[in-house]
């Protein structure tokens, strides 16, 4: 059997699930999911974004991210706004309540990253937040169609 190149794509999701490691318990403390949290930081960088492209900004499928923004505007987190203009779209903006939460937690989330820097250097963050951009950039190639079998 050939021998194939070490993974890029797991050794990602280890380093992924690493460093959730330092986040995952104040999620938890403050009763959000992954997902809401990335939510959140997008929109409180974005303030109001279109529903397709928060899906794309914050690697969330769109059906889930239908799922996960209906139970957070439930819970008071998030407003979906629908402009006159064009009924088709949905835009998405955080509530007051979740804009505060925020930053209820911002010394807590402070206090994850110090951890992590701790033990990385920050130096060594800002080389690997560079590669991971760059990684964002490439040209994904095209993948071929689906042929059907003729019967």
């Amino acid at each position: 059997m050939k021998k194939l190149h070490t993974s890029l794509t797991i050794a990602l999701l280890r380093a992924r699930e690493t460093t959730m490691g330092f986040f995952r318990p104040l999620l938890n403390k403050h009763g959000l999911t992954e997902q809401q949290w990335r939510i959140m930081r997008v929109l409180l960088e974005k303030n109001t974004i279109e529903f397709q492209h928060l899906a794309e900004l914050t690697c969330i499928l769109r059906p889930s991210l239908t799922g996960i923004l209906t139970r957070m505007e439930r819970d008071g987190l998030v407003l979906k706004l629908k402009p006159t203009t064009d009924q088709r779209k949905i835009y998405v903006a955080l509530t007051d309540t979740a804009r505060e939460m925020v930053e209820n937690m911002a010394d807590e989330v402070a206090a994850a990253y110090q951890k992590l820097e701790e033990q990385l250097s920050v130096e060594k963050i800002d080389q690997l937040m560079a590669l991971l951009e760059e990684v964002s950039q490439l040209q994904v190639p095209e993948s071929e169609p689906l042929v059907e079998d003729e019967a």
